[in-house]
């Protein structure tokens, strides 16, 4: 997960800089979304995983 993380942060800042060079804010918004959802997506992946693992199955 590191690496997603690490991806996501080089990807943001490459994105982010291009977007002020061009003065191009839709390439802006796509790499503060990148920064959130590399940021995000190991956690939530984590949890996940580990509700999963423990929760008990349920009689409908």
């Amino acid at each position: 997960m590191f690496i997603l993380e690490v991806l996501g942060l080089l990807l943001f800042v490459l994105l982010i800089s291009l977007g002020y060079k061009k003065n191009n804010r839709n390439l802006m918004l796509l790499a503060s979304i990148c920064l959130i959802v590399s940021f995000g997506v190991p956690d939530f992946i984590t949890g996940f995983s580990e509700g999963y693992a423990n929760g008990s199955p349920t009689d409908y």
